[in-house]
Parts: structure tokens; C-alpha cells; sequence
């Protein structure tokens, strides 16, 4: 979920010392101690896409690491066909380990690829997902315009990440993309038992293309 390089703004800086976690090794101490810590955001995000009854849609989860969130959204949802695409090939060759061993390998795909050249074609996806990966981004107007590329007409993209990400710096990076003309909400979240907001969301839903 998390194995874009840090980006440029401050307010990530600090986490640079936590790249070791998306590679070797560290992909695995990754899985059994962080998840677990986001799971309550992984639940949130399922009872979000749940309010949009879906039938039959494409999904795909961005940084997806593990693929956690991928699969427990295939669990969650029978009916979707789930994707999930991590810079970090260690993450992924995990994920498709953890796919293989709960046999949701007909339903759920992993594949390698940078959040600013998705490997997928234009139009691919009905619904957009991404935890805990924004903060990560370089050159945030690039992402946010692949992102845009790969959703259908119609489509969400829904962007999940710790409550210091400002507002002001999303709607700066969208106005250099496609998404200009998209309304973006956002809005703080409660996850598990904590008493106040963790995280924040950002959502997009792209009625038409401009």
C-alpha cells in the first residue's frame, strides 16, 4: 500500500526512515506489525463502497503493499473483480502469495507498477481506492492525472490518508489535471475506537469527462 517514494512536501518528510518496510524482508514485518494498525481504515473503506451497492465492477486498490484491503474487498464483495498495483514488486509477489493461499486468485489481481504510469488501459476502473499512499507521491499532479485516466465515466476515486494532508494541497495539484473540473469533497474520519480523527478522505466522483 505504501511503497511510493516520500514526497517532497514536509509533512511527510518524517516517514523517510520507514522505506525499508516495502522491500525484502521488511515487506513481511510490514504485513504482521503496520496492517494490523490501519485495519479499522480498511473496514471504513469497505462500508463506504458497500453504500454504493455494487454489481459486477471493476475495483482497484493503488499502493495496495500486502494487498489487504484488495482482498478483503473480494471477500467483502463476491460479486467485483479486484486489482491492486504497488511500486514495490516484493509487496506484490507477497500479495499474490497471500491471493494464491486464500484462493481468490480468479478474482483478484496484483500487479507491479508506479502510481504515475499505471500499467492498465484508459477507462479500466469503476471505483478507485488508495490508503495511506497519497502522502508518499512525488509530483502529486501526475498521479492525480493516471488516476483520472484509468476511471471510468461515472467513476470514484476515493483517497484515504492521515488527517495532516491539507485540502489546499490536493485542490492545487488538481488544478493542473483533468480533474479541474471535478468536485473534490473531503472530510475527517473516525476509524476503530479512537476518540477523534485519524485519517481524511478525499473523494471524487467523475459524473462526466469535461
Amino acid at each position: 500500500m505504501h511503497s511510493h517514494e516520500i514526497g517532497n512536501h514536509t509533512q511527510s518528510r518524517h516517514l523517510s526512515h520507514l522505506n525499508f518496510l516495502f522491500t525484502g524482508r521488511g515487506s513481511r514485518v510490514y504485513e504482521h506489525t503496520m496492517v494490523h494498525l490501519t485495519r479499522p481504515l480498511y473496514q471504513r473503506v469497505i462500508e463506504d463502497l458497500a453504500s454504493l451497492q455494487l454489481a459486477g465492477e471493476k475495483v482497484l486498490d493503488v499502493g495496495t503493499g500486502p494487498g489487504v484491503l484488495a482482498r478483503d474487498i473480494a471477500r467483502a464483495f463476491p460479486q467485483l473483480r479486484v486489482y491492486g498495483v504497488d511500486l514495490s514488486t516484493e509487496m506484490i509477489q507477497l500479495a499474490r502469495e497471500r491471493t494464491r493461499q486464500e484462493q481468490l486468485n480468479e478474482r483478484v489481481q496484483f500487479d507491479s507498477g508506479d502510481v504515475r504510469q499505471l500499467p492498465y488501459p484508459d477507462h479500466s476502473f469503476d471505483v478507485i481506492v488508495s490508503t495511506i499512499s497519497l502522502h508518499h507521491w512525488q509530483e502529486l499532479e501526475r498521479p492525480l492525472r493516471e488516476l483520472y485516466r484509468v476511471l471510468k465515466p461515472g467513476g470514484r476515486l476515493w483517497i484515504y490518508d492521515a488527517r495532516f494532508i491539507k485540502p489546499a494541497m490536493i485542490e492545487k495539484a488538481q488544478a493542473a489535471t483533468p480533474l479541474v473540473g471535478t468536485r473534490m469533497e473531503h472530510q475527517l474520519i473516525r476509524t476503530g475506537r479512537w476518540p477523534f480523527a485519524l485519517y481524511r478522505r478525499f473523494a471524487w466522483h467523475l459524473h462526466t469527462f469535461p
